[in-house]
């Protein structure tokens, strides 16, 4: 009797259990999918070009010859690590993670398409982490790619870049910035992702958290746990020296920043998918 009775209980407990077989097997079709549109659609234009401004902007100055010295391999890091922190990061990838993530659900709206998806036998939470993913994928691709060519394009003038990249810091270097691009399309694609159920343009959020992470050095320390670029520039592994780009006594270390951001992006994440199991389809107001 009481091994019938755990039998029971045990095919009661499968039955019950989630179905992540199920759920993951409709992530990759509507990522299959999505990823079609944002890489060969007319959407994916003016994120290359917004890719391609930094390598443009390197492979000029490589060009012009405007090089002080050939030998000084340590100008090429501090060229590097200004317009990684001040234009790569906080524009190319803000901007990008705008685009991007803030489109995801409502030009589904604009275009009269979302209801398709909710037709479907979908979950609402497994198609917020569809689109999620899709974000992640395209921006990663995009900026980190930008990250690395440019990375190299800073260098290319210089005499001794192989033993700095080879014996010295340079490919440590790279690697922190790409682990910062990839963190930064984290977060802010979270932060742009929950906006877009609550504004119905990516604009205004864009310009309020543009302006937040602006002053950011500014704030108290409280508040500046609630800025993405707060945990990210303490990342950077070339600090600048002063001005708002440069490092803080109270940045947090690696073990925090790290961790945080990735909090940062869950709790973001169970935000929207909150919102969209009370979102209702309408067009008429659109």
């Amino acid at each position: 009797m009481s091994e019938m009775v755990t039998h029971s209980a045990t095919v009661q407990s499968a039955g019950r259990s989630l179905p992540w077989r199920r759920w993951w097997s409709q992530v990759r079709a509507i990522l299959r999918l999505e990823l079609r549109k944002s890489f060969l659609g007319r959407r994916g234009i003016g994120l290359y070009l917004l890719a391609l401004m930094p390598i443009f902007i390197l492979a000029m100055r490589s060009i012009a010859g405007s090089i002080d010295d050939p030998s000084d391999v340590a100008e090429a890091t501090r060229v590097y690590a200004g317009i990684y922190q001040g234009f790569i990061l906080r524009v190319v990838v803000f901007l990008g993670c705008v685009a991007i993530f803030g489109n995801l659900i409502r030009r589904e709206v604009l275009e009269r398409t979302l209801h398709y998806y909710f037709l479907t036998p979908v979950r609402r939470e497994v198609l917020v982490a569809a689109k999620y993913l899709t974000g992640l994928i395209v921006s990663v691709v995009l900026f980190e790619i930008s990250a690395v060519v440019s990375f190299f394009l800073a260098y290319m003038p210089y005499q001794g870049v192989g033993q700095f990249l080879m014996r010295g810091p340079g490919l440590g270097h790279l690697g922190a910035y790409l682990l910062v691009t990839f963190l930064g399309c984290l977060g802010y694609g979270a932060v742009f992702l929950a906006f877009g159920f609550f504004f119905k343009s990516p604009a205004i959020p864009a310009l309020l958290v543009f302006g937040w992470e602006g002053i950011h050095f500014l704030l108290p320390p409280m508040l500046k746990k609630v800025s993405v670029i707060h945990y990210l520039q303490s990342l950077c592994p070339v600090p600048l020296p002063a001005g708002p780009l440069a490092v803080l006594s109270d940045a947090p270390s690696p073990w925090v920043a790290i961790p945080g951001l990735l909090i940062l992006a869950a709790l973001l994440i169970a935000v929207s998918a909150l919102r969209i199991r009370k979102m209702e389809i309408s067009y008429e107001d659109d």
